[in-house]
């Protein structure tokens, strides 16, 4: 019944769509938005100490050991800077090429769980990786140099490889004994391969996560006997050893004390008790809904669906639908225990969301729970039109004029958006069926978002970034001079000066920051400490020297 998921000619058309789809929308005007503060020049200032210092084991930001992450991201940027230079297309490279590679097998499992026409599944795999391309949280975070996009492709290439060899061992026509003799074994090795990368992307976070995922599942199927199938103990030894290769280079660098403090404050510390942004526990519903936005209301369809019609669900469905629901729910529950919070925390189960909301295309809309399933798509669609409609006329509330925007950088987004849930209407008022609808969302977000991305590059660069204040201010100053950062560090100013910053504040005495040397000194602030520190300033013996709207440049 359901489709093998081997690429043939067929699919061909699909993928290269598909990754020219990617190619556009993730690397179109990224080179035009200066880096974002505080983490995007963090980890490229981080990568570029690699390229310059030649030291890949231990990551350095600013001078000192960066080594709350383990070091892949940093080499993937690092590579990149080798290929094409140290710019903000080579810093956000690697994050769109894995958000390309994780529609990819996002394609690959929708052609699995579709049906018996080739033509269709491969149809239905376009559009699921679609959908997911154009989720505004995914789409946002594929543009950005930050880590969350290359563990959300490992984490998904390890789910995959994990339910392929799952599915493939457990067929009914076939005994387990008989299986387990005949399967190959290099699968096995390619997924403890992935999760060696998936640490060494972010550490254990993501291992908990797959491990739950994995082991709910085989729970929910009832499957116990599988665990015996996963452990793999050649696997576990290639998992270790590529750990170690860059695991114990590093304990020999740092010690044994700064990695148990590194481990304390990256566990207890930010699970318990949320030392870096703390946020309440429902903090990610609002983030997950807008974030997948307009396909995110129909998750709750989905999951009322599937409980309804449980026991007539043939059993090759119900295993993806309990396995995307199992990725989806525990990813959100995990993340919203930890006290520490960040919207792009969630992004490794943004796949789980384009599959079960692509599997909505496969419904009946005539029966009586297709006729229920109706009038909520009716609601949501009236909602999504309301939306742009209440954004814009609440407009002049929420954007920031200040820093060059107008409201023609909102208006025209909006407008497009609007159209789009109006044809979204009339697409399902024709044909009562979801496919149609999938298919204007993605064109309308992709549309959307782009232009968002065109209207925002260069006034969200100004006021998130000291890039035109260091281009303006210090690009033509001698290289001997000190520089100054008041308050914290911008990370943004390390990467566009390409010199170590210090940190100051009033409580600072001179003798701490000034150089013994001649050399002159120059102090970055942004304008709202400029104004409330002018009494400081003066008894510093400062002076402005340059500035711009966001950002003041003073020396003695």
């Amino acid at each position: 019944m359901y489709a093998s998921g081997k690429l043939s000619k067929n699919d061909i058309p699909y993928l290269t769509g598909l990754v020219l789809a990617g190619l556009f929308l993730f690397l179109m005007y990224i080179w035009a938005m200066p880096l974002i503060d505080p983490d995007e020049p963090r980890y490229a200032s981080t990568a570029r100490d690699m390229v310059v210092n030649g030291n890949w084991i231990v990551p350095h930001f600013n001078g000192v050991p960066r080594i709350n992450k383990p070091p892949l991201f940093y080499w993937t940027v690092a590579l990149s800077y080798k290929m094409f230079g140290i710019n903000e297309f080579s810093s956000r490279l690697p994050s769109a090429l894995a958000a390309i590679g994780t529609a990819v097998i996002t394609y690959a499992w929708r052609k699995r769980y579709h049906g018996k026409l080739q033509d269709r599944s491969a149809k239905d795999g376009f559009w699921a990786g679609m959908i997911l391309m154009t989720s505004p949280l995914f789409y946002f975070i594929a543009r950005f140099c930050i880590t969350d996009m290359l563990l959300t492709f490992f984490i998904s290439a390890a789910m995959y490889v994990f339910f392929v060899e799952y599915t493939e061992y457990t067929p009914a026509h076939e005994s387990r004994r008989d299986k387990f003799k005949t399967l190959p074994l290099n699968r096995r090795l390619l997924l403890y391969f992935l999760l060696a990368m998936v640490f060494l992307v972010k550490g254990h976070v993501g291992i908990l996560v797959f491990v739950l995922v994995t082991v709910c599942f085989l729970l929910l199927m009832r499957d116990f006997r599988y665990i015996r199938r996963v452990w793999y103990l050649p696997g576990f030894l290639l998992f270790l050893g590529i750990i170690c290769a860059w695991g114990i280079p590093f304990w020999l660098s740092l010690g044994t004390q700064q990695i148990t403090s590194l481990l304390s404050q990256e566990t207890s510390g930010r699970f318990v008790s949320g030392y870096a942004h703390p946020e309440p526990f429902y903090y990610y519903l609002p983030v997950l809904i807008m974030g997948f936005f307009p396909v995110s209301p129909f998750l709750f369809l989905v999951f009322a669906h599937s409980i309804k019609r449980k026991t007539s669900i043939p059993l090759e469905e119900k295993r993806h639908l309990c396995f995307f629901a199992a990725w989806f729910v525990l990813t959100l529950i995990i993340f919203s225990l930890s006290r520490s919070k960040l919207m792009t925390y969630i992004l490794p189960l943004s796949p789980s969301v384009a599959l079960l909301t692509s599997s909505f295309s496969r419904w009946e809309m005539d029966n009586r729970l297709g006729k229920w399933t109706t009038r909520v798509v009716w609601f949501i669609l009236t909602v999504a039109i309301l939306v742009p409609v209440v954004l814009f006329a609440t407009m002049h509330t929420w954007i920031p004029a200040k820093y060059g925007f107008s409201t023609s950088h909102a208006a025209i987004p909006l407008g497009i958006f609007f159209m789009g849930m109006l044809a979204a209407l009339f697409a399902f008022f024709r044909e009562r069926r979801f496919f149609p609808l999938q298919k204007v969302f993605c064109v309308t977000n992709g549309i959307f978002l782009t232009m968002t991305i065109v209207y925002s590059s260069y006034s969200l660069g100004t006021f998130r970034s000291t890039k035109d204040i260091v281009n303006k201010c210090l690009s033509d100053k001698i290289t001997d001079y000190t520089l100054l950062n008041y308050s914290r560090i911008d990370s943004s100013l390390v990467f566009y000066s390409g010199k170590d910053v210090r940190e100051v504040d009033k409580e600072s005495p001179n003798e701490e920051f000034l150089p013994k040397s001649n050399e002159p000194v120059y102090l970055v602030m942004s304008l709202r400490d400029y104004t409330k520190k002018k009494n400081w300033i003066q008894a510093m013996d400062f002076h402005v020297d340059c500035q711009n709207n966001t950002h003041v440049v003073l020396t003695k």
